[in-house]
């Protein structure tokens, strides 16, 4: 990267950081959900989080400051959200099935079991097909025992990129916003990859229904 990239870079990174605190700042924010979160951090249950990818942006600032890595792509906006995540206190994974899947399947498996961190993954990320769950989320949990625990948000006042392959999300200023923790799913650690199908339509459901549920008590309220 050139020293003209760096310094654009640079500014495209602190404007990305000033949007994300002058939305946060003017919206209220209602969490649902969290004392399955407590039960399983309770009980010593890795937890990994997934999330379809237009929800990406509340979802940093969310887990802001905590010990969650979130499992970023090497992309230039995966460069761009990594570094963003670092700015808010957390240390990405960076890779993704095309480029560094090994080596972030490998430091996935060790942050979790060696360094006790909860995962954050896009279920569907980085590039699609949107809101189909990918195999490596299964298969992570399977070797760590970890607990899948779907996660999404809404708000009362949203831009949508239609042209986006994910239709992306924005929260706008003075909105409200709904975020919560879904149920957990463990994964049978003599499950086959042939079965592997089973869950992740599973793990869809969840994902789509919990979506639909938020932005229904959107509406309502």
């Amino acid at each position: 990267m050139g020293s003209g990239q760096k310094i654009k870079f640079f500014f495209i990174l602190k404007a990305a950081k000033m949007l994300i605190y002058s939305i946060m700042f003017t919206c209220r924010k209602k969490i649902s959900g969290e004392e399955k979160i407590e039960i399983l951090r309770n009980g010593g249950k890795p937890i990994i989080y997934i999330f379809w990818h237009r929800h990406i942006f509340y979802n940093i600032f969310k887990f802001r400051g905590t010990n969650a890595r979130p499992l970023i792509s090497f992309s230039t906006d995966g460069e761009i959200v990594s570094r963003i995540a670092e700015e808010f206190g957390m240390n990405p994974i960076r890779g993704s099935s095309s480029h560094g899947g090994a080596r972030a399947f490998l430091s996935m498996i060790n942050a979790i079991k060696k360094e006790n961190s909860e995962i954050m993954i896009t279920a569907d990320g980085p590039k699609g097909p949107v809101r189909e769950i990918k195999d490596g989320t299964i298969h992570i949990a399977r070797k760590t025992g970890a607990a899948i625990v779907p996660v999404s948000w809404y708000a009362s006042k949203v831009k949508i990129f239609d042209k986006s392959w994910d239709k992306f999300i924005l929260p706008m200023p003075f909105g409200r916003i709904n975020f919560s923790f879904g149920d957990p799913v463990y994964i049978p650690p003599g499950i086959l990859k042939s079965e592997y199908s089973e869950y992740k339509n599973m793990l869809k459901l969840k994902l789509d229904s919990l979506e639909e549920e938020i932005i229904s008590r959107i509406k309502e309220s």
